[in-house]
């Protein structure tokens, strides 16, 4: 009895693979030369199949690895009930769709994650999307004016859901950036609505920010908008102008010794910046915020009354 006589009453040739038609074999033996391609646990080149894979499992559909010199595996899933796992030094899953898409995810059930869900540990990007004309193996790096891309790195589309949603514990939900058009463009058929969801622990502007940002802050059942003027340097916060409906965008009050509350705190973040020192920054008009008033007025060539009125508001705000 031959070696493939012997292997074929085992359904296994003695290259290592036996497939046939009608669920006949179940792949199995090492990788093999000869079939013109790298050598590969299994490979074909039929061009006629439904399938190239098709498989069922009881906790993975298809199991891929890719492992570096020296590393071991157990061979098992981290995830049960998984249709396709990978895991790579690089890539897990890397799909080309030369048509539609690379990789597509679907979901039956509503009440589950989504058709694509992305998870990763130390820093990374969960979900990743490029618009290049060009491909590096790399995650981008702000370096997207290098390459040209022209289309969308991500696209969320809902009919009556969200488009696309980020949260954040304590950093940034979703981040847009662009160096000559628009960072982030919202529309909507009944209006251009965005919605800052302020939590009820901020009852005050944020003491960090930069110069444009936009911030909702919430006490009790009401909301007030604050624009930030100046970024936060040193021991001195950020200042935040109240933004009122039908006036004037930048703190206006006149003050004067004695005066307490976010105002006065924007003014002495101002003075600060301005080198004239009001003591600690915490909202109150005392005698060393007058005399930071007073030697900043005198360096402005403003009248000198230790108040802060609408010139002096000016001139903080303008004299950089």
């Amino acid at each position: 009895m031959g070696l493939w006589e012997g292997n074929f009453r085992n359904k296994v040739p003695p290259w290592g693979v036996a497939m046939a038609h009608d669920d006949q074999f179940t792949a199995t033996g090492p990788s093999f030369t000869g079939a013109g391609f790298p050598r590969a646990g299994f490979s074909t080149k039929s061009t006629d199949t439904v399938h190239g894979v098709n498989v069922v499992g009881t906790s993975c559909g298809v199991y891929g690895e890719s492992l570096g010199p020296g590393q071991e595996s157990d061979r098992q899933p981290e995830v049960d009930r998984t249709g396709v796992f990978g895991d790579g030094d690089r890539y897990g899953v890397h799909g080309i769709g030369r048509t539609f898409a690379g990789v597509l995810g679907f979901v039956r059930r509503p009440e589950n994650s989504g058709g694509v869900f992305g998870i990763a540990l130390r820093g990374a990007p969960g979900v990743v999307g490029q618009s290049r004309i060009d491909f590096l193996p790399d995650l981008p790096q702000g370096d997207f004016t290098l390459h040209g891309g022209e289309g969308t790195g991500v696209l969320g589309e809902s009919g009556r859901g969200t488009g696309v949603s980020g949260e954040s514990g304590s950093g940034i939900g979703v981040s847009g950036s662009s160096n000559s058009s628009y960072g982030g463009l919202f529309s909507s058929g009944g209006g251009a609505q965005v919605r800052l969801d302020p939590s009820e622990l901020i009852s005050s502007p944020a003491t960090v920010g930069r110069p444009g940002d936009l911030l909702a802050v919430k006490r009790g059942s009401l909301a007030s908008l604050w624009f930030c003027i100046l970024a936060e340097a040193g021991d001195r916060p950020a200042v935040w102008g109240k933004v009122h409906l039908g006036q004037a965008s930048i703190p206006n009050p006149t003050l004067d010794q004695g005066a307490q509350g976010q105002d006065v705190k924007n003014a002495q973040g101002l003075l600060l910046a301005h080198g004239n020192s009001p003591g600690p920054v915490d909202g109150i008009f005392g005698p060393q915020t007058v005399a930071a008033t007073r030697a900043f007025q005198q360096a402005a060539a403003i009248v000198v009354d230790g108040q802060i009125g609408p010139q002096t508001w000016g001139a903080l705000l303008n004299h950089f």
